[in-house]
């Protein structure tokens, strides 16, 4: 006998925010705190919220400060540089979400997938089906797509009995290997190595692929109460540069940014930020590879780009290649009934989502709002640091009028932690300098 058909059931809303994240939730909190009226609906794959952060690996953190990671109503971490767990910010989320719900004004319906025609299916029952019908806009969380090794394949093939695990599995190890091959060279692969020596294991005994090198930011300077003359003092820099590798060899001297390796001027650009201990400890790793991406990995052979190098069964290969914010078109911000969620400030995605939320509850039109704050996409390569860092200013120098005391008051505002004298001083000066800076990035990008 066929089952039944469950009914379907409709419910109504003002937004449908589609995907719990730290971007949804940032977006989500501001029309909340903001509009007592509102009404939301926040739908996610996930079975709590907090995105991303539930696959991560158990000894993620921030990387850089909670003071400005999370929701601009609730405080995060301890103070100062603390560098919130993985753990902390998904309870944090958690508790975040309960006081939405508390209110009665947002429903949370976690594992389900929302339908481009306007359905939410329950990801573990196919026959309950919710139909909403939303007053204003669907909000998509969802476009910066992050990724992590944990629920990402590699690209690469891999034979049977080749031991590969993501970066999760090495709490969970229960004998020591001859040998440990990280792949990988972005933060998450950095993370793996710090973890392995922190637990003992020798450098020489670690196996670094990097099919490229990259720019990344020092920790030291980006603090709470110190980001303002950091980044004054990397438009300077701009300014006073003629080509992108002196731009950065400039910052790198003003302990601006880093490199693990100063043999080679890195090509890549992506954000990640580390401190100087962090630093040295990945120089000790002299086994690195650099011929380019892995294509294969066989019982006794890895097959890159630009060569092989021999493996074993007693190495154990952790994949870190995931690509945790890849670079993405940029789509219209502002649609009628919609809004798409991007970066409008280079690598600060919970400030840009909730910037676009307080943008939402101007008198201002969609064309309007799409003037005053353009995508951001996420950098790549290092020519996008110049770029993506003055359109991120020049967003904010469009927005301040319409919003200066909400900006000022953003927990999320990396400036928000200046004494008022040097914000409004730093303000002024980057407003009189962003021409001069512009033309500068031009001809350097030329």
């Amino acid at each position: 006998v066929r089952a039944k058909l469950m009914p379907i059931q409709t419910l109504e809303t003002d937004y449908l925010i589609v995907g719990a994240g730290a971007m949804g939730m940032a977006f989500a909190d501001v029309l909340f705190t903001e509009n007592p009226k509102a009404e939301l609906i926040i739908v996610d794959r996930q079975a709590k919220p907090g995105g991303h952060w539930n696959n991560a690996y158990p000894y993620v953190a921030l990387h850089q400060p909670a003071a400005f990671y999370g929701v601009n109503s609730e405080k995060l971490g301890r103070g100062g540089g603390d560098l919130a767990s993985g753990a902390e910010i998904l309870a944090y989320y958690e508790r975040v979400m309960h006081r939405f719900l508390e209110s009665g004004r947002v429903r949370f319906l976690p594992m389900s997938d929302y339908q481009q025609d306007g359905r939410i299916i329950s990801t573990v029952n196919s026959e309950a089906s919710i139909e909403v019908r939303v007053a204003c806009k669907v909000v998509d969380a969802t476009f910066m797509n992050v990724q992590v090794p944990s629920v990402t394949k590699p690209k690469y093939s891999v034979d049977a009995d080749v031991a590969l695990v993501p970066p999760n599995d090495l709490p969970k190890i229960s004998k020591p290997w001859a040998r440990y091959n990280v792949i990988g060279a972005g933060k998450t692969g950095m993370d793996a190595i710090l973890f392995l020596l922190d637990k003992g294991v020798d450098p020489d005994k670690i196996q670094w692929i990097t099919p490229n090198d990259a720019w990344l930011w020092e920790r030291a300077p980006l603090q709470p109460g110190l980001a303002m003359h950091a980044f004054l003092q990397q438009l300077d820099a701009i300014k006073n540069s003629v080509s992108v590798d002196a731009l950065f060899l400039a910052l790198e001297q003003s302990g601006s940014v880093c490199r693990i390796d100063t043999e080679n001027l890195p090509v890549k650009w992506r954000c990640a930020t580390i401190d100087r201990a962090e630093l040295e400890n990945l120089r000790k790793i002299k086994n690195v590879v650099r011929q380019g991406r892995v294509q294969s990995i066989s019982t006794t052979e890895i097959s890159l780009d630009e060569g092989a190098i021999p493996t074993d069964a007693q190495t154990l290969h952790i994949d870190c290649t995931a690509d945790g914010l890849a670079r993405r078109e940029p789509q219209p911000i502002f649609e009628p009934g919609k809004i798409t969620l991007q970066s409008v400030f280079m690598c600060q995605q919970v400030l840009s989502a909730a910037i676009l939320a307080h943008l939402e509850q101007l008198k201002l039109s969609d064309d309007e709002r799409n003037k005053l704050c353009k995508p951001v996409p996420h950098p790549e390569y290092k020519q996008d640091y110049a770029t993506g860092l003055i359109a991120s200013f020049q967003n904010l120098l469009n927005i301040t009028p319409h919003m200066p005391v909400w900006l000022r008051k953003s927990r999320l505002y990396l400036m928000h932690h200046e004494p008022l004298h040097r914000y409004i001083w730093g303000s002024l000066k980057v407003q009189r300098s962003m021409s001069a800076t512009k033309a500068s990035v031009e001809k350097m990008i030329a």
